[in-house]
């Protein structure tokens, strides 16, 4: 079977409030509520269009800093930081490193991000353990992006993925929806923080024995 991961909120926490709280340096950014700044900068167009490769970080930062009435520079040096910075979710991967060293069964490992390219080529330093990957499609890299049917497409015909044989774990209940309307077995992960959510999807599809 192939096992497709999504990043964020999977194999890396995804908590946009968190990374403001804690590594957002300018002053007009820290002076303003986390949850709220992260709401209205991440679920936003622009940081779609950021998603996809469309534009860079330098012009992410200048449209949102205007739209939110905070300085380009400090916005961008806070969005450039945050690759080197998102905690790893390490139940979550070692369950990944198992699969792939086939302890448990023939299965190939893939992964399928929302996430700009430059973030993740500074992951692919910091995380030796994404080579084990028998492939995978970054959003940055094909300017497509999750719940785009399109993404989903280009997986099948890129790596080789069938449908029927194929799990895709997600936090994102759209994205998993839309795996599941092209046919894929695919689960939503509730708890990033507790591994008992992956290992149940892995364990309910047979990928893992039952307890």
């Amino acid at each position: 079977m192939n096992i497709v991961f999504d990043f964020g909120n999977v194999l890396v926490e995804w908590n946009p409030a968190r990374l403001i709280r804690e590594h957002y340096a300018a002053p007009d950014g820290r002076a303003l509520v986390p949850e709220t700044l992260a709401e209205t900068l991440v679920n936003h167009q622009d940081w779609l269009d950021f998603d996809l490769g469309l534009i860079d970080s330098s012009e992410l930062a200048s449209r949102s800093g205007h739209r939110l009435g905070l300085n380009a520079a400090g916005l961008r040096d806070f969005v450039d930081r945050i690759p080197h910075v998102l905690p790893v979710l390490e139940p979550a991967v070692a369950l990944m490193m198992a699969l792939a060293d086939r302890q448990h069964g023939p299965h190939r490992v893939i992964y399928l991000s929302n996430m700009p390219a430059p973030y993740a080529e500074v992951l692919a330093e910091r995380c030796p353990w994404i080579a084990r990957f028998d492939g995978g499609i970054f959003s940055g890299r094909v300017k497509l992006a999750k719940p785009d049917a399109a993404i989903y497409a280009a997986a099948e015909s890129q790596l080789r993925l069938d449908p029927a044989d194929t799990l895709f774990v997600d936090d994102s209940v759209r994205n998993v929806l839309a795996a599941r309307a092209r046919g894929w077995r695919a689960e939503v992960i509730v708890d990033p923080h507790n591994d008992k959510s992956l290992r149940s999807a892995l364990v309910t599809h047979g990928v893992l024995p039952g307890a």
